[in-house]
């Protein structure tokens, strides 16, 4: 079947106030209903009408194996713009030894480290960088600690952009290198709050394109064109579970622009009829910012108290209001897990094959805790979205690993070191 991308994307609206633009480079959030406290994301808008009438669950048979098989419902006008590199499509896999264990029937995993540069910031990146060519963009940037850095500095290099990204000096090595590798011209700030103010500074003084979040001062999070890849990830689930929504779908949650993508896919699929119900979405947090907004029911996430963490790419102290809105809209919710839970889940995935990053390990983490708490029922169908490959921060494991021992080529030192390290007997 010839790929023929015809986006019908007919503008923006805001997630807060409802007002309607059309479909320009706005990143900034909503600024009719802004305040010194609060500032509303927008949203993309499609002609979901004329969608319904073009599209049937049968019209994807046969379509591109990646995320651009749903072109209809992403940003991007015209085929030469897109840039590609074969994201999306990720498997979802069934957990049948740590279902058990966790005593559900139904738990899954979204595998997003099977993305180009392993990690589901790959969809993002190319939705975004794609629908910036429109606007014909020179220079890319963003603020990262790895991840979106890396992924952005990939699409950057395929659609022959230059990229400038900002870190912190204490992100690991790793991660560095592989946002080096693709070509980013890396510079790392000593705290968190400087790298946002001189790539903000940039971002005005010379036009750059932003494919990451914004704060200016509140947490505004992604450019909408940007969610519309996150989307994808819940297109996709329900296609794998033979056009079900699942019960729930957890998702690692920083500035919930994942979590919001995940929900504006499954409301764009049953609007358009594709499923016959939407899932409960859920925030799993390192330090609680939806949480502490939801239990204190305020109508915007304040700054809660942060530390150094594992899971450092979920472990910052704010985050958004369609976050919030995602959460209530679906009736979800949000959950908190420690260090100490994050690195016993990435074990346990490793028991199923599974080397998830701390961050995407919280879901699993989460999961166990609201299963103890009785919140989801054994018989529900729950998706984790994995996010990311623990091979991005392998220090972090290595840390609550066993040395590996040394021995002679003699079975007596085998059989020693095995029962000594591993409890194993041979």
């Amino acid at each position: 079947m010839e790929w023929i991308p015809l986006s019908e994307l007919t503008g923006l609206k805001c997630l807060n106030c409802e007002t309607e633009y059309p479909p320009e480079w706005m990143f900034k959030g909503c600024p009719r209903c802004k305040t010194d406290t609060f500032v509303s994301n927008l949203t993309t808008v499609y002609d979901l009408q004329k969608i319904s009438g073009q599209l049937t669950r049968e019209t994807f048979t046969g379509r591109i194996h990646t995320m651009w098989r749903y072109w209809e419902l992403l940003p991007v006008k015209r085929k030469e713009n897109i840039v590609t590199l074969g994201e999306g499509m990720t498997p979802l896999i069934k957990l049948k030894r740590l279902g058990r264990e966790l005593n559900l029937k139904n738990l899954y995993i979204k595998d997003e480290s099977k993305n180009p540069t392993w990690s589901f910031k790959d969809r993002l990146c190319s939705s975004l960088i794609s629908k910036s060519r429109e606007f014909e963009f020179k220079v890319i940037t963003i603020s990262s600690t790895g991840n979106h850095g890396a992924s952005a500095a990939a699409y950057a290099a395929r659609a022959g952009l230059d990229c400038v990204v900002f870190t912190v000096a204490s992100v690991p090595q790793t991660m560095k290198t592989l946002m080096q590798v693709f070509g980013a011209k890396l510079v790392a700030t000593e705290t968190y709050p400087n790298r946002w103010k001189i790539m903000n500074e940039c971002i005005e003084t010379f036009y750059w394109c932003l494919v990451g979040d914004y704060a200016a001062p509140l947490m505004v999070g992604i450019n909408p064109y940007g969610i519309d890849g996150y989307k994808t990830m819940a297109f996709e689930i329900c296609e794998q579970l033979d056009w079900e929504s699942p019960d729930r779908i957890v998702q690692p949650t920083a500035y919930a622009n994942g979590l919001i993508g995940i929900w504006k896919g499954l409301t764009e699929f049953h609007m358009l009829d594709f499923i016959d119900s939407t899932s409960k979405v859920i925030a799993a947090e390192r330090f609680g910012p939806l949480k502490n907004a939801l239990e204190k029911q305020l109508t915007f996430p304040e700054p809660v108290e942060e530390e150094d963490s594992v899971a450092f790419s979920i472990s910052g102290d704010i985050s958004s209001f369609q976050g919030l809105k995602a959460i209530k809209e679906s009736g979800g919710l949000a959950e908190t897990a420690t260090d100490q839970e994050i690195l016993l889940m990435q074990r346990e995935l490793g028991r199923d094959g599974i080397y998830a990053e701390a961050a995407s390990a919280t879901t699993l983490a989460v999961i166990k805790k609201l299963v103890d708490q009785g919140e989801i029922d054994r018989d529900e169908v729950v998706i984790a979205i994995v996010t990311s490959s623990g091979l991005k921060d392998p220090d972090a494991t290595r840390k609550v690993l066993p040395e590996v021992p040394i021995i002679a080529p003699d079975l007596h030192e085998l059989s020693a070191a095995l029962k000594t390290v591993y409890n194993f007997q041979l």
